[in-house]
């Protein structure tokens, strides 16, 4: 921590950054059941990429798109597409909360990852959490006690698609900085997002179109944000933090569908951020196992 830093201000920023991205999601909720989530995902990545784009200055963006392993960046960004399209189709089916619960997994996901694709050592206290996580994934799904269908699968698959996007992040980061890998993020996906966008279009209501303009610009602040929290305060410092969008997923889908999660969810969800933040803090520790 730097004499720069100012941790409350930071905390609480990173804070209401995962209040926007919750806020999102909600809006997600609602317009899956309006549109195509290829039509969605078109929309966001227009709004995404035009004020990334006149932020960094659209005639440096050729310059700042150069890239020591594109490859690599187009791959990372194709990921994080499918990432935001899983996890929006869940929100078709799926309470936000619910959701969420399951996306409190990802660091535990990460850490498991990091091992064969980074090669970082995890020592044994690390992989009992891993273990624990698992099984309250499990207990949050409950196959064999619900009427298991595909869907309640998908907020697995896009914590599985997070985390491994959050690997490939620590990857591209050895080689492009960040001006780089966020311009291959906005237009990669812009590209790939306006290729599908047009299946199945239905042409938007003014309401809906309004949802979809306000899911865009939220989800621009919600990065914007978390960089202004990242800028304020370490890293190590706000991670434990993320795990606040349960607790506003919780409450945005009360106010807004009358959705409340269920007592096992609840638990297994707090099982989750507990180890989470557990791992955090032994990876925060040098050489911690």
């Amino acid at each position: 921590m730097t004499a720069q830093d100012n941790p409350v201000r930071g905390i609480a920023i990173m804070c209401l950054s995962m209040f926007f991205f919750v806020a999102v999601d909600t809006l997600a909720r609602e317009l899956t059941q309006r549109l195509a989530v290829s039509q969605i995902l078109w929309v966001r990545f227009v709004i995404f990429a035009a004020i990334v784009v006149a932020i960094a200055g659209p005639r440096t963006v050729p310059a700042k798109m150069k890239s020591r392993k594109p490859w690599l960046q187009f791959v990372r960004s194709m990921v994080l597409v499918a990432e935001i399209a899983v996890f929006v189709l869940s929100f078709r089916y799926l309470p936000v909360a619910d959701v969420h619960a399951v996306a409190a997994a990802v660091p535990l996901i990460v850490t498991a990852l990091a091992v064969p694709v980074l090669g970082e050592r995890v020592g044994w206290r690390r992989w009992i959490a891993v273990g624990v996580g698992f099984f309250a994934v499990l207990a949050i799904i409950r196959p064999g006690f619900l009427d298991l269908d595909w869907y309640h699968l998908l907020p697995v698959a896009g914590a599985l698609i997070w985390a491994v996007y959050q690997v490939l992040i620590r990857l591209t980061a050895h080689y492009d900085g960040q001006d780089t890998t966020l311009l291959w993020t906005v237009l990669a996906g812009l590209a790939f997002t306006t290729l599908i966008g047009w299946i199945d279009w239905v042409w938007p209501s003014p309401e809906t179109w309004l949802l979809l303009i306000a899911a865009g610009i939220l989800g621009t602040v919600a990065h914007y944000t978390l960089i202004l929290a990242l800028n304020a305060a370490p890293a190590s410092l706000l991670q434990p933090f993320v795990y606040t969008t349960f607790p506003w997923a919780v409450l945005l889908g009360l106010i807004f569908f009358g959705e409340f999660p269920d007592a096992v969810t609840i638990a297994g969800a707090a099982v989750l951020i507990v180890v989470g933040i557990y791992v955090m803090r032994r990876e925060a520790k040098a050489g911690g196992g």
